[in-house]
């Protein structure tokens, strides 16, 4: 399901076909709206609409525009508002340098207000900045707003801005700017953790690009998901699934599911084998966060046996149509090198290809040459190695079992790429790799190819924020 995270739907421009508008979103897949409240009029009007309409929600504060309309009166109002079911967040408020409409001492003044209240009633918030982005987080951090957490609204930052914002345990608001040829946008999105984004319109502003100059309108945020799906590289449903997620349990506080031991994501299916691993990555969120992936729960508990394994995969591949069975986790799979061949040898018969995803590290974990056993099985193999040479290794991916780790890496590429097994040695872009001098390693041994994946933010310890 797709969720609208910040609409206007109390403005004028939705006052003649508003049940139309709703329709077309209904069948672009939005079944939920937050409609956000700016001014002292709207507030009751937000409110109406909830009352109204079961698929839209209200989120009620002052813009930094009307922060002089602030008074005693509004703030108590406010408050009983915020004891409604359907109220769930305090917004937008903010900072705006941009147009200055109110004294700039008022909106500051105003936003610490309207945090302290969120921080009362134990509501998320909805940022609004523009051009104020070091008094924003500055005063954020001031005013304690990581107790409550929240969305900061049409993010137009780069990627030193969105890290402090995922500092903070805020979420990034992505719109209909995400589309737009000159907007720095695309690359920040590339690069977010997958449980760190909501989808929003923003309506009737911001539309995409195929609307510009044209009222925007919920059913559109289909167009930012998929935009933010081609991005990334994964499907549409990905893309929906994560965002709905990250949205219930910011907004409706939604608890974790239940472990996913097998999962569909860019039209693969996953078998979450094991949570161990033989490397401590610098970049790894394994033991650094609540690991979740696109909406999946990843945190095992213990690893699943062979028969947990082969049921996950039965439950996910009918009905679908996948490409790949994928053998990987947050941990190393080949430290289960017999539930791994057991599984793969009873889930063959799909017909689907096999794929196992390691860090190389499978010959020395036991002590011999198991690449003859994989390839019974498996159809290629995908190798982290990170690193252009043994002191790289060292230093970013950690690996247990010291300075030999690196060269055992490079015999078991050099046996995969001989194999029978399509042989694809990866790397991250991350600051201390030399991506260049890695390739050239990998594109010397014969067989062996190379591609580059991209390194997502870090995550934050105990935030539901996953690579």
């Amino acid at each position: 399901m797709l969720i609208d995270s910040h609409a206007h739907m109390n403005m004028s421009q939705f006052q003649g076909d508003l049940p139309a508008v709703l329709e077309r979103a209904a069948l672009a897949g939005v079944g939920e709206i937050l409609n956000v409240g700016y001014d002292p009029a709207s507030i009751d009007e937000t409110i109406a609409l909830a009352d109204k309409y079961p698929t839209m929600y209200a989120a009620l504060g002052i813009h930094p525009h009307h922060a002089t309309d602030w008074n005693g009166y509004l703030e108590d109002r406010i408050k009983q508002l915020f004891l409604r079911r359907k109220v769930l967040a305090v917004g937008e408020i903010g900072l705006d340098y941009y147009r200055d409409l109110s004294p700039r001492d008022i909106q500051q003044d105003v936003f610490r207000r309207q945090i302290g209240l969120a921080r009362q009633f134990g509501k998320p918030i909805i940022i609004h900045c523009r051009e104020a982005f070091p008094d924003v987080i500055k005063i954020m951090k001031e005013e304690k707003a990581y107790e409550c957490g929240g969305i900061f609204h049409a993010f137009s930052g780069g990627e030193e801005e969105a890290g402090q914002v995922l500092e903070l345990g805020f979420l990034i608001g992505i719109g209909g700017p995400l589309t737009y040829p000159r907007s720095i946008l695309p690359a920040v999105a590339e690069r977010l953790p997958s449980s760190s984004f909501v989808l929003e319109t923003d309506c009737p502003y911001l539309p995409p690009q195929a609307y510009r100059g044209k009222r925007n309108e919920p059913a559109y945020v289909s167009l930012v998901a998929e935009k933010l799906a081609e991005i990334r590289g994964v499907e549409l449903e990905d893309i929906a699934r994560a965002a709905e997620e990250n949205f219930r349990k910011m907004f409706h506080g939604a608890k974790d599911g239940p472990v996913s031991i097998a999962y569909g994501l860019k039209r693969n299916i996953y078998i979450n084998v094991t949570a161990s691993c033989t490397n401590d990555c610098a970049f790894c969120t394994r033991l650094r966060s609540n690991n979740h992936l696109y909406g999946y729960n990843l945190n095992l508990l213990a690893d699943p046996s062979v028969a947990e394994m082969v049921a996950a995969v039965e439950e996910s591949v009918f009905p679908g149509d996948f490409r790949e069975i994928v053998f990987c986790g947050y941990g190393e799979p080949t430290a289960r090198l017999k539930a791994i061949r057991e599984t793969a040898a009873k889930v063959k018969k799909y017909g689907v290809p096999l794929r196992l995803n390691t860090n190389g590290q499978g010959n020395l974990i036991n002590r011999r040459n198991i690449v003859p056993e994989l390839a019974e099985y498996f159809s290629s193999v995908s190798i982290s190695l990170n690193a252009q040479d043994r002191e790289t290794y060292m230093s970013v991916c950690k690996p247990d079992m010291g300075e030999k780790a690196f060269d055992a890496v490079l015999d078991f590429i050099r046996a995969a790429a001989a194999s029978t097994m399509d042989c694809m040695v990866t790397a991250l872009d991350y600051p201390d790799v030399d991506l260049e001098a890695t390739r050239a390693l990998v594109e010397s041994i014969p067989g062996a190819k190379f591609r580059i994946r991209k390194y997502h933010f870090p995550a934050v310890a105990g935030q539901a924020i996953s690579k």
